[in-house]
């Protein structure tokens, strides 16, 4: 249910990357066991081991190590200098950007909104990043780093499925509504999908569990 782990998932299968998956169950903590943090030391997900025991964490780091060390289409990571900064450029705003999204879901989860606290308005916050995203990577792009689908998107989209779980709809951001339906008409469809399913039935056990106090 990590919104930065799905990203990485879609990424090697799409991709046909040979990996094998380890889950991390988060609610019993196993990001914090002694084995984990030997691997990352923050005690967060996702993180990688190559076979010769290399060692990465940070999402947006280990998408764009895996571009660098395999042969995957270009469009997710140009090698064209101008064409790949954008997906740099994107990425940097995103390490911020986009805790607003977290804040306003979570800010609808009264056990978990102290968890998240949020400086100011979690709305207005929220919605001063979608604008920024929206004036900033979609001025005259059907995607957020160019004309082309690259890590940008992909890394950002399930975020998006935490605000649609919260009810929260995008009218106010007609560009980037079509952004989002732009790139679920690809092959990510099907992960988004199981995305919101998995976080509406953890939602709705939080729900649940607040309703019985």
């Amino acid at each position: 249910m990590c919104p930065y782990c799905k990203p990485l998932y879609y990424f090697a299968n799409a991709t046909k990357l040979s990996h094998e998956a380890i889950p991390i169950d988060l609610s019993k903590g196993e990001q914090r066991t002694p084995e984990y943090l030997s691997i990352n030391p923050f005690g967060k997900v996702p993180a990688i081991t190559e076979e010769d025991g290399f060692i990465l964490f940070e999402s947006s780091t280990i998408l764009r190590y895996l571009c660098n060390t395999r042969d995957v289409p270009d469009n997710w990571y140009p090698k064209d200098p101008k064409k790949r900064s954008q997906v740099d450029l994107f990425f940097d705003w995103f390490q911020v950007g986009t805790k607003n999204f977290i804040t306003y879901a979570y800010s609808k989860l009264p056990s978990m909104a102290g968890k998240f606290p949020s400086i100011g308005d979690p709305l207005e916050n929220l919605e001063n990043s979608l604008r920024e995203m929206e004036k900033n990577f979609l001025r005259d792009r059907k995607f957020l780093a160019g004309d082309e689908i690259s890590l940008a998107d992909i890394q950002v989209l399930f975020f998006f499925g935490n605000l649609e779980l919260s009810n929260y709809e995008l009218d106010k951001f007609p560009s980037l509504k079509e952004w989002k339906e732009r790139v679920l008409s690809t092959s990510i469809k099907a992960d988004y999908e199981k995305y919101l399913g998995d976080v509406k039935a953890y939602r709705e056990k939080i729900l649940d569990a607040e309703g019985k106090k």
